[in-house]
C-alpha cells in the first residue's frame, strides 16, 4: 500500500513519532511518503503519489487543521483516512466528528497500524484491530488497546530519511533528537500520563528504557549521515530506569557530542549529576512550573518543594551544568502576584534559561477536569476551538480581564525578565499595553537567542540558512497562519 504522512504546518523539530510509523511499515514492504502542506505544489505531488492511505498525527488544537485539510483532499483523492497521535489517544470520540475519518488510534501505533494495514491489505476482516475506532460501511467499532511494547530496543530506529525528503532544514540542523524512553510515573495534572497510565494499566511497564548499548547504535547512524553536532533527548526525564554509568562511558567514548536532557529535581543525586558531567551533558531542562507552593503541589500536582528544587539546581551548577527551567503561568485560580513568585524563583537561582509556558488545559487530563468542575474554563470554550498553542493565549477565567491581560503580555517578556531582573519594573509597564504581535516576536527572537548562547551549537554557513528558514518558516505556518482560534 502507499502511505502518506500529512503535517498540516512546516515542522521545525524532527516528528519522532512518525518517523517510527514509517520505518515499521517499510519494514513491512509497503510505500510510504511525508508531506507538510504549506510546502510548494503540495497537492500536486500528494495527487502524484496516489496514496491510498491519509494518515495524521494530531494534538489538540492541530486535530481541527488536520480534518479540514482531510476533507479537502478526500474530494480529489481516493484514500482512507487514518489519525492518530495525543488527541486520538483521549479523545477518540473524534471519529464521530467527521465522516472521512476512517479511523483513530489509540496510544502506542507501531503494531497497531502495521496490523491494520496488513489485514486490509490482505482482504481480511479489520474491525477488530486493537488500539482502533474505526469506521467501517457506516457502524464505528471501538477496540481495547493491546499491550505496551516493553522492550524498546525490539523496534526499529525512527526513518529520518522520509522526513528529511520533504524537509531538508531538518537534515541540514546540526541539533538531533533521540527519544529514550516511553512513560512517566508521575501524576502532573497538566499533563497527560496519568490517564495514559490509567488507558493502559495491567498492559505493560510503565515506564520502559532503551539499553545505553541501542541508543549509541542509533546514534552513530545519525552521526554517519547527517549533520550532528549537538543532541537533545526529549524524554520527560531521562535516564528513569538506566544505568547512568554504563550510558556515560559508552556515550563519551563512542560519540562525544555535547547533549541536553531533561530531569526531575527529586530524582537526582551528586553520583548521576556527575555521570551526566563526564558523558557530555552541557545543559539540562528542569521543570519548576510555579514558584507557589499551592499552585506547584494542589493544582499542578508536582509535589515537589521548593528546598528539593533549590538544592537540585545549586548542585547541577557547580558541577558545571547550565540550567534550564520551564515554567507554567496563567494556571487557575493564580493571581499575578503568584506569577512573580514563579519569577523570582529563577532569577533568585540565576538560571541560565527559564522557558515559560500559558496553562492550556488539554481534555483528558486533570487540570482540564478541575477547570471543568470549577468553571475556571471561559465561556464558549470546547474542544474545537481551544487554541492550539501554549505560547500565545489562554482560555482560563481570570479574576479580571486586566489581570489576564498581564498573564498573556508577561509570558513573553519571562524569559528575558529572568535573565535581567533589573528590567521588572519596566515590562510591569509594558504588559498594561493590549497583546500583540509584536510581544509574539520579541519573545521567539529572544528565545532563540538565548538559548544559541547556552547551548553553542557548531553552524557551518549551509547549516545556519536551512536552520533559520525552517524556523521561520515555522512561525508563519504554525503560529501565524493556521492557528485561527488564537488572537494573534
Amino acid at each position: 500500500m502507499r502511505i502518506a504522512f500529512i503535517e498540516p504546518a512546516i515542522a521545525h523539530v524532527e516528528p519522532l513519532g512518525i518517523a517510527y510509523l514509517i520505518q515499521i511499515l517499510i519494514n513491512d514492504g509497503h510505500t510510504v511518503k511525508y508531506f507538510e502542506s504549506p510546502r510548494k505544489d503540495f497537492f500536486k505531488r500528494l495527487k502524484k503519489f496516489n496514496p491510498d492511505v491519509l494518515a495524521y498525527s494530531v494534538t489538540t488544537g492541530k486535530h481541527r487543521l488536520c480534518r479540514t485539510l482531510n476533507a479537502s483532499l478526500r474530494k480529489k483523492i481516493n484514500a482512507i483516512s487514518l489519525f492518530g497521535g495525543p488527541h486520538c489517544t483521549f479523545y477518540p470520540e473524534f471519529i464521530e466528528s467527521s465522516n472521512l475519518i476512517d479511523g483513530i488510534c489509540r496510544g502506542e501505533g507501531e503494531f497497531a497500524i502495521s496490523e491494520l494495514l496488513k489485514k486490509m491489505e490482505n482482504g481480511k476482516k479489520y474491525t477488530k484491530t486493537n488500539n482502533w475506532w474505526l469506521r467501517v460501511d457506516g457502524k464505528i467499532y471501538k477496540n481495547p488497546v493491546r499491550n505496551k511494547v516493553n522492550d524498546l530496543d525490539t523496534l526499529p530506529f525512527p526513518n529520518r530519511d522520509v522526513i528529511y525528503v520533504e524537509n531538508k532544514g531538518l537534515s541540514q540542523t546540526p541539533i538531533k533528537r533521540i527519544i529514550a524512553s516511553r512513560g512517566c510515573p508521575f501524576n502532573c495534572s497538566y499533563c497527560f500520563n496519568r490517564p495514559y497510565n490509567a488507558l493502559y494499566a495491567g498492559k505493560g511497564k510503565v515506564n520502559s528504557h532503551r539499553s545505553p548499548r541501542n541508543l549509541i547504535e542509533e546514534l552513530k547512524i545519525i552521526q554517519k549521515k547527517y549533520p550532528f553536532t549537538f543532541l537533545k533527548i526529549v524524554d520527560d526525564t531521562f535516564g528513569f530506569n538506566m544505568d547512568y554509568g554504563e550510558f556515560a562511558e559508552l556515550y563519551k567514548t563512542e560519540i562525544g557530542l555535547p547533549f541536553m536532557c531533561n530531569v526531575r529535581p527529586n530524582l537526582l543525586n551528586e553520583d548521576k549529576i556527575k555521570n551526566l558531567k563526564k558523558a557530555g551533558c552541557v545543559a539540562v531542562t528542569m521543570a519548576v512550573e510555579s514558584g507557589n507552593e499551592f499552585i506547584r503541589n494542589k493544582i499542578l500536582n508536582r509535589n515537589l518543594s521548593e528546598e528539593i528544587m533549590s538544592k537540585s539546581i545549586i548542585t547541577l551548577k557547580r558541577n558545571g551544568l547550565k540550567v534550564y527551567t520551564q515554567n507554567i503561568i496563567g494556571n487557575p485560580g493564580e493571581t499575578f502576584e503568584m506569577v512573580l513568585e514563579t519569577f523570582k524563583f529563577s532569577a533568585k537561582h540565576q538560571v541560565d534559561f527559564a522557558e515559560c509556558f500559558l496553562l492550556t488545559p488539554f481534555y483528558g487530563t486533570d487540570i482540564y477536569k478541575y477547570c471543568v468542575e470549577n468553571k475556571y474554563i471561559e465561556d464558549g470554550i470546547n474542544i474545537d476551538n481551544m487554541s492550539q498553542s501554549i505560547q500565545l493565549g489562554s482560555c482560563i477565567k481570570f479574576n479580571s480581564a486586566r489581570e489576564k491581560k498581564y498573564m498573556i503580555n508577561f509570558q513573553k517578556f519571562f524569559s528575558f525578565g529572568v535573565k535581567h531582573p533589573q528590567m521588572l519594573p519596566f515590562i510591569k509597564i509594558l504588559i498594561k499595553l493590549p497583546p500583540n504581535k509584536l510581544f509574539v516576536l520579541f519573545n521567539k527572537l529572544y528565545d532563540a537567542w538565548r538559548t544559541s548562547r547556552i547551548i553553542k551549537v557548531k553552524f557551518n554557513i549551509v547549516n545556519l540558512f536551512y536552520v533559520v528558514k525552517m524556523n521561520l518558516d515555522h512561525i508563519f505556518s504554525y503560529f501565524i497562519k493556521t492557528d485561527h482560534n488564537s488572537k494573534f
